[in-house]
């Protein structure tokens, strides 16, 4: 059996339809036949992304709405059923936080509306401290709707003390590195990726040695791949992940790599589907695989077992999350069964 999290819409105002999610939920699936069980749910408002300690013993939670509505982030110890019991919570000071990660004994939250960044210290205990740095991004895009303002979207850790915020906005992936002296990060612009202006860059992946990136267009509905191992840092391939005979809005939202390196997965909400890329062994671009339905509403995330058999789909706006099982030879997903859920945001596994 292996555990896993979900963080799901509560309150009016969310982006997502209807939400009327539960908070924090706890579940175990059957690794042998994809079945799902709930365990238990710990409520909170809004809980949309989580991230696990690297032990395995703190979940830590955002709530994701307006500043104005005192959101906070909460650290909870995971107990031996999976079970979630709380040790501190601070408040947020930024609007719809919406991605967090932990680096170098940070939790370092992405705050979409408000487009900063904040870092807070962890203790030993897994309790947080109050933040302290406040990164904010700046500047405009040229889809006059949505890149009015700087979005923080995304925090991805890479090389041991140093991240990526992946602003919506400016359509670029900026780097930070951890000064442990100062205790505080410094940008560092030489290491920056930056994709097509007005793409949209919302999540990023990158490859096990981390010398190719992946960052997804939300708006745009394409995939860019950076090699890092050149200067400039160049964009060698622009790819679609839009089914061909699909015409309505484009909402990109997740991306995942499989544990084996072989295959990217790309979700977009609209078409409701996750499509499905071979990722090249020596030059680590993509070729089209194919696409497939979530069998629900609005997959605003996924994720893929660390074994690699099993992918959850969160099918948001209706209410589901559908188990696939990867055939790890082709990457292609096959439906094996369906777990109701209310307004599920976010797969976390333990």
């Amino acid at each position: 059996m292996g555990f896993f999290y979900t963080g799901s819409y509560t309150e009016q105002g969310a982006p997502a339809e209807s939400p009327q999610g539960e908070g924090v939920g706890c579940f175990e699936i059957n690794l042998e036949t994809g079945e799902i069980i709930e365990k238990s749910y710990t409520k909170q408002r809004s809980p949309s992304y989580l991230a696990i300690s690297n032990d395995k013993k703190f979940l830590y939670a955002l709530e994701e709405m307006y500043q104005n509505l005192q959101p906070r982030l909460y650290a909870y110890k995971i107990e031996e059923d999976g079970a979630l019991s709380m040790i501190n919570s601070q408040p947020i000071h930024g609007d719809y936080a919406c991605h967090l990660a932990i680096i170098e004994n940070n939790l370092v939250v992405a705050s979409y509306v408000s487009g900063n960044i904040l870092s807070y210290p962890i203790n030993q205990d897994g309790s947080i401290k109050p933040y302290s740095q406040d990164i904010k991004h700046e500047g405009i895009g040229p889809n006059k709707e949505r890149q009015e303002a700087a979005h923080a979207h995304m925090i991805y850790p890479f090389a041991h003390n140093h991240m990526y915020a992946v602003d919506l906005t400016l359509d670029t992936a900026k780097a930070y590195q951890w000064k442990e002296k100062e205790q505080k990060w410094e940008g560092t612009p030489a290491l920056d990726v930056k994709i097509e202006a007005g793409s949209g860059a919302r999540h990023m992946v990158m490859d096990s040695n981390q010398e190719f990136a992946y960052i997804l267009g939300e708006l745009t509905g394409e995939l860019f791949v950076a090699d890092l191992t050149v200067g400039e840092h160049a964009i060698v391939q622009k790819i679609s992940f839009i089914p061909d005979n699909y015409n309505g809005a484009i909402g990109g939202a997740a991306l995942r790599i499989h544990p084996n390196g072989n295959f990217l997965y790309a979700s977009n909400r609209g078409s409701e589907t996750i499509t499905i890329f071979k990722i090249d062994a020596q030059s680590k671009q993509l070729s089209l695989v194919g696409h497939q339905t979530t069998y629900g509403k609005n997959p605003r995330d996924f994720n893929i077992h660390p074994e690699g058999k099993w992918l959850i789909a969160a099918n948001q706006d209706s209410n589901s999350l559908v188990v696939f099982e990867i055939n790890t030879n082709d990457g292609t997903l096959q439906k094996k069964s369906t777990f109701k859920v209310n307004t599920p945001v976010n797969i976390c596994w333990l």
